[in-house]
């Protein structure tokens, strides 16, 4: 067991090798997280949860404990993934990311997010993304707002947008936003992973980077890998077979996210 939900509003985490909330929140899947005293809190969509570590356990302080246990991925078993992984040459990115999981996080939020975020200074967009919750979600239990609903989002002007830093982006969210409106995000469950793109690059702002990371972070599919000029870097020196099972493999999302976030963070060479 990796975690146990206490209660509603607890969850112990059994297994603190396979947990890393430094290692989750600063590999690029999640934006809105602060530090606290003993941790970190986590925001998603309109939900909270204080995680809480402790020198012998951790713990998750949360408004739904079944709602995180299913966000922080913890009915997959990561173990048995990185044990596939480890005939690539991973090893160094597995000992330093093994403990990351794949969020499992709101279509809605992961994709306005994310096309703010494309071409953008991590500081500026987690900003410009806090501030829109500030002014237009609604106000939580623990002090921080919500990401707004569709409905709330519907409200917000091109304008509106631009004065609150999304810039160029601004047209393409409202845009966006019109056209989440007419989908089925459980039609969009059923579609597989080539339909499942080309409907997402229907959306305007999203490219191929940006429909990946939907595609890994909105609906789990965890053989997507987004690729950015890091990982390239990271697997030129690499043999084409040895290409193809990182970026195309059955668990390339999760190859990638071990990839990513020990370049973007350890600033060393990974394979």
């Amino acid at each position: 067991m990796i975690a146990t939900v206490i209660n509603d509003q607890i969850i112990r985490i059994d297994d603190m090798s396979q947990f890393d909330p430094y290692a989750i929140l600063h590999s690029g899947q999640v934006f809105r997280y602060w530090q606290t005293e003993n941790g970190w809190l986590v925001m998603s969509r309109n939900h909270w949860a204080e995680i809480k570590m402790f020198t012998e356990q951790m713990l998750i302080e949360c408004d739904d404990a079944q709602y995180f246990y299913r966000y922080f991925d913890f009915g997959t078993d990561y173990q048995a993934i990185k044990a596939t992984l480890t005939a690539q040459k991973l090893q160094n990115a597995l000992v330093c990311g093994g403990g990351i999981r794949i969020l499992c996080a709101d279509f809605v939020e992961i994709v306005l997010s994310f096309i703010i975020s494309a071409n953008n200074n991590i500081k500026r967009f987690t900003q410009t993304i806090n501030r829109i919750c500030e002014e237009y979600g609604s106000a939580t239990s623990c002090g921080y707002h919500a990401f707004p609903t569709l409905a709330q989002c519907e409200s917000i002007t091109v304008a509106d947008f631009k004065r609150l830093g999304c810039g160029y982006r601004a047209p393409y969210l409202v845009k966006t936003i019109q056209q989440l409106k007419q989908i089925d995000f459980v039609q969009l469950q059923q579609l597989n992973n080539q339909e499942l793109r080309s409907a997402l690059l229907k959306l305007s702002g999203v490219g191929p980077k940006v429909a990946a990371c939907i595609m890994l972070f909105a609906f789990h599919r965890l053989d997507t890998a987004p690729i950015d000029t890091w990982i390239k870097k990271a697997i030129a020196q690499l043999s084409p077979a040895e290409q193809q099972n990182i970026l195309h493999g059955r668990y390339a999302g999760v190859a990638q996210q071990y990839i990513f976030y020990y370049l973007q963070h350890l600033q060393r060479e990974v394979l």
